[in-house]
This record gives C-alpha cells, sequence and structure tokens, in this order.
C-alpha cells in the first residue's frame, strides 16, 4: 500500500467527484448553448454547478467564470486586466513567492512594456502587506498575491492586500488554488479577481474557476463564442462542473494540523538539523516544508517513491526544472538549501499510519544520502 503525500499536487478524486462524473456521463448531456431537451438539461446542471461553487467562493453566480484550471484562470486575471491599462502607470505587482503562473505571466507583460515589481519576503516567506501597498505607488495595471504559498504553505495577507488595492481602484487577483477547501475563502471578498482549481481538493483536473467581481472587467483571453457572459468563449465543461461542485462540497479534514505538527516534531527529533521551512509563520495545516542538510531533495524524493511514499520537491508545475526552488532562494536561504527542500502535503486520508512510515524510513534514507555526499566530498 502506497503513501500518497503529495495533496499540494493533486488530491485523489473524492467519491462525490466521481459520483458526479458517472452520473454527469449517464444522463445524456447535452451542450449547454443548444436549445433542445439535452441541451436544457445541460445548461442546469451548469447552472446548480455555478451556484454551489459562487457559495464555496463567497461569490454570486454571475461572478464565476469557468476555466481549464488556475492556471488558465490567473492568465486570464492579469493578461486580461493588462490589457485594459491603456494609460500609465502600466505597473504590474506581484509577489516572490507566487507560482510560476503568476511569476512566468508577470514577467510576460514586463517583457511587452510593463513595469514588474516583485515584492519580497521575510525568512519564513510571508509577503508584507504595507510593503506591497507601498509598491504600488501611484497606482498599477494589476497586482497579485497568493492566499497561501503551494511549496511551504505560508499564509500570505493578502485579504488586507486586497483591501488596499480595491481602496485605491487597482484590479487586484488573489490565487486561491491552494487555499481553497483548507481555510475559508470569505476573507478574500475585496479581491477582484480569484483563481481557484478543481484537482487541488479532490475534484477532476482540468476546470478551475475565475471569480470576477461585479464591476471589474477584463479584456478576454479566449474569444470565438458568448459562453461566460463573453469573459471566456468555448462550451463549457458541465461534467467537470459538477464534479469539481461536489469535491467542493466536502467538509475541511479536522485532523491536519495536529498530525503535521506531530511529524515535525518527531521529525525534529530524529534528525535534529532538519530545517523547517515557514514553520514560524500562519500555514496551511496541511504543508510541511524542509531540507536536511547534506540530503539532496530530488535524491530524496526518489527514495521515499522506491519505499512507496509519494512527496515532492516543490510546486508540480516546476517538477523536472533544472533550478532549485525560488519560494526557497526568496526567502533567504541558499542554492543549497533550495535544493534540498522536501514538501510534505496531506489531505483527508492521511493517516497517523502513513506519517509513521515516513518518519520511519525518511532518517534512513537521509543519512545514506548524507553518507554517499560525504564520501563523494
Amino acid at each position: 500500500m502506497r503513501v500518497y503525500l503529495d495533496y499540494n499536487a493533486a488530491a485523489p478524486l473524492v467519491p462525490s467527484a466521481r459520483r458526479a462524473l458517472e452520473d454527469a456521463a449517464a444522463s445524456g448531456l447535452g451542450n449547454p448553448s443548444s436549445l433542445h431537451a439535452e441541451g436544457r438539461r445541460a445548461r442546469a446542471a451548469l447552472e446548480q454547478a455555478r451556484a454551489s461553487l459562487a457559495s464555496f467562493a463567497a461569490c454570486s453566480p454571475s461572478e464565476v467564470v469557468f476555466t481549464s484550471g488556475a492556471t488558465e484562470a490567473i492568465n486570464a486575471a492579469l493578461r486580461g486586466a493588462a490589457a485594459r491599462a491603456t494609460r500609465s502607470p502600466r505597473r504590474v505587482v506581484v509577489g516572490a513567492v507566487e507560482h510560476s503562473a503568476v511569476l512566468e505571466t508577470a514577467r510576460a507583460l514586463a517583457a511587452s512594456g510593463f513595469s514588474l515589481v516583485e515584492v519580497p519576503c521575510d525568512r519564513d516567506g510571508t509577503v508584507d502587506a504595507g510593503r506591497f501597498l507601498e509598491a504600488l505607488g501611484d497606482g498599477a495595471a494589476v497586482a497579485a498575491l497568493q492566499a497561501a504559498n503551494p511549496e511551504t504553505g505560508t499564509l500570505q495577507p493578502a485579504a488586507e492586500v486586497a483591501r488596499g488595492c480595491r481602496a485605491r481602484g487597482i484590479p487586484f487577483l488573489c490565487d486561491a488554488a491552494q487555499a481553497a477547501g483548507r481555510v475559508p475563502l470569505d476573507a478574500y471578498r475585496d479581491a477582484a479577481m480569484l483563481a481557484i482549481s478543481s484537482h487541488k481538493l479532490g475534484g477532476p483536473a482540468g476546470v478551475g474557476v475565475l471569480v470576477v467581481r461585479d464591476g471589474t472587467t477584463l479584456v478576454p483571453s479566449i474569444t470565438g463564442g458568448p459562453q461566460e457572459r463573453r469573459r471566456r468563449a468555448g462550451t463549457e465543461p458541465v461534467a467537470l462542473a459538477g464534479a469539481f461542485a461536489a469535491a467542493a462540497l466536502e467538509p475541511a479534514p479536522a485532523h491536519l494540523a495536529p498530525l503535521r505538527d506531530g511529524f515535525e516534531s518527531a521529525l525534529r527529533a530524529v534528525v535534529p538539523d532538519v530545517r523547517i521551512h515557514g514553520a514560524g509563520a500562519p500555514r496551511l495545516p496541511n504543508t510541511s516544508n524542509f531540507a536536511i542538510p547534506g540530503a539532496d531533495g530530488e535524491l530524496l524524493v526518489i527514495a521515499l517513491d522506491l519505499e512507496g511514499i509519494s512527496v515532492s520537491t516543490g510546486s508540480a508545475c516546476a517538477s523536472g526544472a533544472v533550478e532549485p526552488s525560488h519560494v526557497i532562494r526568496a526567502m533567504g536561504y541558499d542554492e543549497a538549501e533550495a535544493r534540498g527542500a522536501v514538501r510534505v502535503s496531506m489531505g483527508p486520508s492521511t493517516s497517523d499510519a502513513d506519517v509513521e512510515r515516513l518518519l520511519e524510513v525518511l532518517p534512513r534514507i537521509a543519512a545514506r544520502l548524507r553518507a554517499s555526499r560525504a564520501a563523494r566530498c
């Protein structure tokens, strides 16, 4: 039996989402833009999913735009807001520890003529709200700050920044892909835009939501049809949307914070020099990011995989990258530390036995990797 501890990359499909997919397949749903009976059934199912997800995201149904996932939602928000900025200041402001979907899109905008400010973080990975708002200067075309970091779990002051941006009339995007289902989203009501993704909370991959608050207008990135109130063309994924909504109804597990804290306490006891990143800041209850000096993170992940345990070196979207974690580097650690970082992320089905299994093999593997490195040196 494998131990899966990579929920921040993708949460296994929950039974309610699986049933929703099966029901949609059996019902013979049509295109929700069609006028016949099958199309009307599809439209009704889509709008039911929209209403459910609006309640989950603390917004109105009219503000929900279905996308293929959080990456598309982020691109649509940043590029769509920037495209409306025809006059100065053509500035984009983001946190330095954002997901690559935000950073790479912001840097692409910079390459096209916008100025870019990446607001640094402290040693725990937290971006100071005051410093972020100061970076806005006399205004910005768009700003973005994540609700929670996908690698360390550090919670960011996105709600405070959202309020400040709203007061200044600046479109603000909150990437809530990791926070959704783990912390309440009503704290981010002041964000002009909010991105969430189905597969992070036990729904199917391939569907997400961009919340676009009433009064916020974007130039659409995908054109070719009137769907989603002309904010995103293309036939809506009715079955995926229904399964996403079903997954969003699942209650947030209450056992993860004590399980994570117990794991970190036990890890410190058996590996005293382990460094746990972001431990001094508020974090998602399910996430632990650590580095063991002398143990390469990628080799540690591979060795654990051979033992039947799935963890990661950071964001799944950066897997296979040669560069060390930009998040750990932004926190002020050196390249060796960034290359050694490993993320453990737990979910509803994670048990004490799973954590005990990890603690059983992790010290042994780390000791072997350290000895091998010492021998080479």
